[in-house]
Parts: C-alpha cells; sequence; structure tokens
C-alpha cells in the first residue's frame, strides 16, 4: 500500500532528520543561520561549511520531511478517509515545529522554546510511526490484534506505559539540561565534582544531577519491563526484538552520558547519545502500538474510499 509506504519513509526520515538536528547545538551551530526563514545568509543553498553545514543542513532536512509530511496527507485524504484527520495533524505539527525553529532562531534561542521544538520533534515522531502502523496490510495488522488480546500481552501494557513516560520525561530533562546550558556544570563521573561534591548549590548542576540520576531510573525501569515484555510475548518475534533492545539502548545510553561529560561534550558522542534516547522513545512507542488488543487498520470498507464498480 502506498500510504503505508510513505509513512515508513516520513518515519525514517524524521528519525534521521532528529539526529541531525542534534547535531546543531553541541557544534555550536544554532545561530550559524541569521535568518529565521529557509535562507542562510541570503541564499537557499549556501556554502555548506562551519556551522552553516550542520545549521542550514538541518533546515533542509526539516524541509523535505515537511514535503514528504504533505504526500502523506494528501494520500490518507484520498485513500484512507479514517486517518485524514490525523494526516492533517501530523501535518499542522510539522508546520508548527518550523514555527518553532524559526523562533528559536529570531529571539536568539530561548530555552522554553527550543526544549518545546525538541519535543514536538519526538511527539511528531511517534505520530508517523503511528500512521506507519495505521497504514499497515490487514494481514499485518490481523496477526498483530491476535497476538495482543492475549492476557498476558495485556497485562504487560502498563509495563510499556511506565517506558514510555519515564523516556518522555527523560527526554525533557535532557532537553532542559542541554537548552539551559547545563550539560557542562558536572565534570565528574560519578559526582558532580571532581572533588567529590554530588549536590553543589547552583541550580543548574542539580538539574544535570537530577538528569543523570533519573537516567538510572529510566534503564532500571527498562529492564525489568523489558524483561516482563519478553515474557509475555513468547512466540512473538517483533515485540520481543523491540523488548530486548530497550534495555541495550538504556545502558548505552548511560555509557554514552558519562562520556559525554568525560570527553567535555565531544560532538559524536553527544550526537550518539542523543540518537539513542530518540531509539530508544521509538521502540517503546512502537511496543505500545503493537500491543493495541483494539484493530488499527481498518476493515470497515465504508470508511475508505469505494472502489468503482465493475461492469459486466
Amino acid at each position: 500500500m502506498l500510504e503505508h509506504r510513505f509513512a515508513i519513509l516520513a518515519a525514517t526520515a524524521t528519525f534521521v532528520l532528529l539526529i541531525i538536528g542534534g547535531m546543531v547545538n553541541p557544534t555550536g551551530s544554532s545561530l550559524a543561520c541569521p535568518e529565521p526563514s529557509l535562507v542562510c545568509h541570503g541564499q537557499l543553498f549556501p556554502p555548506m561549511t562551519g556551522g552553516v553545514l550542520y545549521e542550514h543542513g538541518h533546515r533542509l532536512a526539516a524541509m523535505s520531511v515537511g514535503l514528504l509530511q504533505i504526500g502523506l496527507t494528501v494520500l490518507l485524504a484520498r485513500r484512507r478517509r479514517d486517518l485524514a484527520e490525523l494526516g492533517w495533524i501530523a501535518l499542522a505539527m510539522v508546520c508548527l515545529q518550523g514555527g518553532l525553529g524559526a523562533i528559536t532562531v529570531k529571539y536568539k534561542l530561548p530555552w522554553f522554546v527550543s526544549t518545546g521544538h525538541l519535543l514536538l520533534g519526538m511527539s511528531y515522531f511517534a505520530t508517523v510511526v503511528y500512521l506507519a502502523f495505521r497504514t499497515a496490510p490487514a494481514a499485518f495488522d490481523a496477526e498483530r490484534l491476535r497476538r495482543a488480546q492475549q492476557p498476558g500481552v495485556q497485562a504487560v501494557r502498563r509495563w510499556i506505559a511506565a517506558g514510555v513516560g519515564a523516556v518522555f520525561v527523560q527526554l525533557l530533562l535532557g532537553a532542559l539540561v542541554r537548552h539551559l546550558g547545563a550539560a557542562l556544570v558536572c565534570l565528574g563521573v560519578p559526582e558532580c565534582t571532581r572533588t567529590g561534591d554530588w549536590w553543589p548549590d547552583s541550580a543548574v548542576q542539580h538539574l544535570h544531577m537530577i538528569h543523570r540520576g533519573f537516567g538510572v531510573a529510566v534503564a532500571v525501569i527498562t529492564t525489568i519491563a523489558a524483561v516482563q515484555v519478553v515474557r509475555a510475548g513468547r512466540g512473538w518475534t517483533g515485540l520481543r526484538a523491540l523488548a530486548a533492545a530497550a534495555p541495550v539502548l538504556a545502558g548505552v545510553q548511560i555509557a554514552l552520558g558519562a562520556l559525554t561529560v568525560l570527553t567535555l561534550r565531544s560532538v559524536p558522542v553527544a550526537v550518539g547519545h542523543f540518537a539513542g534516547a530518540a531509539a530508544l522513545w521509538g521502540a517503546w512507542m512502537s511496543m505500545w502500538f503493537l500491543t493495541s488488543r483494539r484493530p488499527l487498520v481498518a476493515r470497515d470498507l465504508g470508511a475508505l474510499p469505494s472502489a468503482p464498480a465493475k461492469t459486466a
């Protein structure tokens, strides 16, 4: 189905866009292009060097995702009337995301706008993943629904919800650490300071340490939840693979977080840390959609465009 392929492409492009966006702040490129628009230093395609490569590259990638979403919205409006409203909502999210990006540049990186920009990007990513599930072939959804209705699977949805919630809170804390300039306010590991102080007087140091501590909590919640999901999903390869990957991602996140401090925020390490967060978010959201006990693909033909009548 064309809309399903388009939704998968949009979700993949969004994940790549998140990683590209994650390069802008660590490279100090957030204001490399002073105009709050698609042009940079008066050009749509300026020389892609220095900070312009990251900042304007991010804008061009965002424009590509926007075009993909326009295409997906049109497809849903024409071929899947049951999903047309969600398609328009997703398009509105992309437009709002672009607006927040422009405001971020115009007003010189206000932390609350930058934080909202990051969280909306993650929310849009979850939305297009959901659209990929909603546009899947009916046979896939029928098999998914059969497995999801097993009592053991439904019982562990509360654990999946805990994983989703914990990761979202950690995304918020990480966004605040990034955009309030708190990434390197604690240079000790695991203590905040190299002199062994765990809880200095500074508020931004408190934020940094809360982010660290909650990262450990996320890893614990993720591991417990993943074990429960693996046990309940016997024979369900896709669900178990996602659950098994989640604790690995959480562990790598802790290691990359420590390396971010130890390497004084090396760009590859910081970007890897952000990419891991996006991957963990995508894994838990996918598990949530997979285990829904309601049909995700419309089986009511009245909800879809009518096929032309055959003539004898």
